[in-house]
């Protein structure tokens, strides 16, 4: 079974997306509602125009990009280390409405793993490994199909190792 699984097998065609246009406050946004329904989601994908193409794939802003923007715009404002105790909550909320509302294309992952809808399970798994992100793309012909996150692969996987057993 394992290697008649392709990764349009495992995609998610229902996905996080957010235009180029965007700002980081509207990216964290949709992914707090996409993991409403799918809690494993970590990725919301940047989408734009391409010459006269919509939707093309820009890049993509996961929670780790999110977390690294905090860090650097938010938790380190010099600000927030000279506040009272009782200011902190109002410095840190002004620091983070003013991080969140930066153009999308600051902190976004120009560089997507990618991966065609026919690759097999162990091509998918690989691209998962060498990359070490816990999501990737499945596209065609310029057009994004899908997202299989590493819940997916895992599932896959272990449906097949616990048949074995």
């Amino acid at each position: 079974m394992l290697f008649r699984k392709r990764a349009w097998d495992l995609m998610r065609e229902e996905f996080a997306s957010v235009d180029e246009s965007a700002s980081l406050a509207e990216a964290v946004r949709v992914l707090r509602e996409s993991q409403k329904k799918t809690p494993e989601n970590n990725v919301v994908l940047v989408l734009g125009k391409d010459g006269n193409r919509e939707g093309a794939l820009k890049g993509a802003v996961s929670i780790w990009t999110v977390l690294a923007a905090l860090d650097e715009c938010v938790l380190r404002d010099p600000d927030l280390k000279m506040v009272q105790e009782s200011d902190f909550d109002k410095t840190f909320a002004r620091a983070s409405a003013a991080c969140t509302h930066t153009e999308l294309s600051r902190h976004m992952e120009p560089e997507v793993p990618t991966l065609k809808p026919t690759d097999p399970l162990p091509v998918v798994l690989e691209l998962f490994l060498r990359k070490k992100r816990g999501w990737a793309v499945v596209a065609e012909n310029g057009k994004v199909l899908g997202v299989v996150l590493v819940a997916d692969v895992y599932r896959a996987l272990s449906d097949d190792m616990v048949a074995a057993f």
